[in-house]
């Protein structure tokens, strides 16, 4: 009999990790309560009370511009940086794709295409297609 304690990937809070280190990078620059945690393209990002935005939580600079266009990092799994409000770098576009994500090293990647393909089976995808992050044995262990 399966432990029912023990939680798969999908079921389990994958930001869980997230807020303890995000509370101290925030703590260093403000005393601002946050509201929501989360990842952009693999970056911890925050949003404060008060704010409509997200912001880097290492140093609350916000993701996107004035002009509403993404203010890019390079990705944290393949260091490759995405044009602004582009598909992720390692990837490019997909003929067929919907959307696609290689999960940047901290989520489930993803290929949308009439049906959703996630984890191993999105990174088998991208080697077919030739794109994707590098595959390595620690990223083979997150995805």
């Amino acid at each position: 009999m399966e432990d029912a304690r023990k939680t798969t990937r999908r079921q389990r809070d994958p930001y869980r990790d997230l807020i303890m280190p995000c509370q101290a990078l925030v703590a260093t620059h403000t005393t601002a309560e946050i509201v929501e945690y989360g990842y952009f393209r693999g970056h911890p990002v925050v949003c404060l009370a008060g704010e409509d935005g997200e912001r880097s939580a290492d140093d609350l600079t916000p993701t996107v511009d004035a002009a509403g266009v993404s203010i890019e990092r390079p990705c944290v799994q393949c260091g490759l940086l995405a044009v602004p409000d582009g598909p992720d770098p390692c990837l490019g576009l997909l003929p067929g794709v919907r959307a696609a994500c290689c999960g940047h090293g901290v989520d489930e990647p993803y290929v949308w295409l009439d049906c959703t393909v996630r984890g191993q089976q999105a990174l088998d995808y991208f080697s077919h297609s030739g794109v994707g992050p590098p595959e390595d044995d620690d990223a083979r262990r997150r995805a």
